[in-house]
């Protein structure tokens, strides 16, 4: 039992990049690829959140395909787009941590869709999490640059800003160019702080559904009663409300000069966030589901038909889905790990879906006594995989941990002794550590400056 499983894991590890894709669509001339940073699938109302927090994006996925089980590989920001930009695990790409940089080695999605003849441009809401060698492929690379007396305030650009720089480049492009457009906004990320409008609107939406009904929500969901928590996830979906308005502003503006024929939309969240749950308000640290199921979803011009896929799909399956859409080539320096999305995109499915989704959190180096004591600090690395039902968390210090997901979706009940899942457990405990031996590694990953590191400490990614 345990080599089958391995087998069929050993060709999705290896092979996964060929596609015999049966839908039939036009090659897009505009694509656009939106991050929400911190965005964590449940608390999207396209997701079953009673809080409306993203009906621009909810519009888009009437008319497209919704993913309902898509996941990140790291709960980490670079790491995280990494995997998005690359199709690769994060160990493979050796970008394990925010204070790393991408060796130039690897080929991305935008030196990829370059080669492709189109005009690339990305519009970045922070600097050095998403700088060091992200920027290769890109004709255009606008990111957030604080004035030098100002780098230690842990400041970003808001989403408005970021929008607003996208649609003046949208100025200079011809109607018969091909565009690839990253955007990227921080705003659900702490610091916090909300357009007051916004935030009314998710406080009378409270109000509507009733503040202890919202209160129990969230108990389900494994966050405290905690005034505040609670007050500042309000905070967190007023920042998903305001991001979702910006959004919309970008694609009317698409569509009123002219580029909005042949596009497609890719919108995910890089990673979650805790939330409270599990002790843990932030990410990072934890891989809890609540970090690393994210939001997807893919919209197509002309495409009136809504889809949504219940099968497992990662990060690394949205550079083979572009590849098979545009006819571009898949040379990499080690084969890649994702799979077409295609043949999700009208209704259909693949032949050989996904198994598991894998992800992990590199090992920590030796704390601080600040960070001990601001318990953003855990020993060792972690490991995760999951199926349809079940999810495995290795740790290299301390007791790992089982789960099964169809009656505990949010974690909250370790079944790692309990013996009518050994049959369960063991089988994916062994996938998980060949996954983790035999995946090929590229170049080693090197850190960022000095001056870069003081900025990510500024952010709080580094205590």
């Amino acid at each position: 039992m345990k080599t089958k499983i391995w087998s069929g894991l050993l060709v999705f590890v290896l092979f996964g990049c060929a596609d015999e894709s049966a839908v039939s669509v036009g090659p897009p001339s505009r694509i656009v690829l939106v991050t929400l940073d911190t965005l964590r699938a449940d608390h999207m109302s396209a997701y079953g959140h009673p809080i409306q927090t993203t009906p621009f994006i909810d519009s888009l996925a009437e008319n497209g395909a919704l993913f309902r089980r898509a996941f990140s590989h790291s709960a980490t920001t670079k790491p995280s787009h990494v995997s998005i930009f690359t199709s690769l695990y994060v160990m493979q790409h050796g970008v394990e941590q925010n204070g790393v940089v991408l060796d130039r080695s690897f080929r991305t999605l935008a030196e990829m869709l370059s080669g492709q003849g189109f005009r690339t441009a990305a519009f970045v809401s922070i600097d050095v999490p998403l700088g060091g060698n992200l920027d290769q492929g890109f004709e255009t690379w606008d990111q957030f640059q604080p004035p030098p007396s100002q780098r230690h305030l842990g400041l970003y650009r808001p989403a408005r800003e970021t929008v607003d720089a996208a649609r003046t480049w949208l100025e200079t492009v011809d109607s018969s160019e091909k565009i690839f457009l990253w955007l990227h906004v921080y705003d659900p990320h702490r610091p916090m702080s909300p357009p007051r409008e916004h935030l009314d609107r998710i406080n009378r939406m409270i109000d509507e559904i009733g503040p202890e009904e919202y209160s129990a929500l969230l108990e389900e969901r494994g966050i405290p009663s905690k005034p505040e928590i609670q007050a500042e996830i309000v905070e967190y979906d007023a920042e998903i409300l305001y991001v979702d308005t910006e959004i919309e502003l970008l694609f009317r503006d698409m569509q009123e000069a002219g580029l909005g024929e042949d596009a497609i939309w890719i919108i995910t969240g890089d990673h979650g966030q805790g939330l409270g749950a599990h002790e843990w308000f932030g990410h990072s640290k934890q891989i809890y589901n609540a970090q690393l199921h994210v939001p997807l979803m893919i919209w197509r011009s002309g495409n009136q038909q809504p889809v949504e896929v219940n099968e497992i799909v990662e990060h690394v399956d949205l550079l083979p889905t572009i590849a098979d859409l545009t006819g571009a080539t898949l040379a990499q320096i080690m084969p890649i790990q994702g799979r077409s999305l295609v043949p999700y995109l009208d209704g259909g499915h693949r032949p050989d879906p996904k198994q598991y989704a894998f992800a992990e959190r590199s090992r920590y180096a030796e704390a601080t006594e600040r960070q001990r004591k601001r318990g953003n600090y855990e020993p060792g690395s972690r490991y995760a995989l999951q199926d349809s039902r079940f999810k495995y968390q290795l740790f290299t210090e301390g007791e790992d941990e089982f789960y099964d997901l169809e009656v505990d979706p949010y974690e909250m009940n370790n079944l790692i002794d309990a013996r009518e899942f050994a049959d369960d457990r063991e089988p994916m405990l062994e996938v998980l550590l060949d996954l983790i031996q035999t995946l090929p590694r590229g170049p080693e990953a090197q850190a960022v400056s000095p001056e870069e590191v003081e900025r990510l400490r500024a952010l709080g990614y580094i205590q």
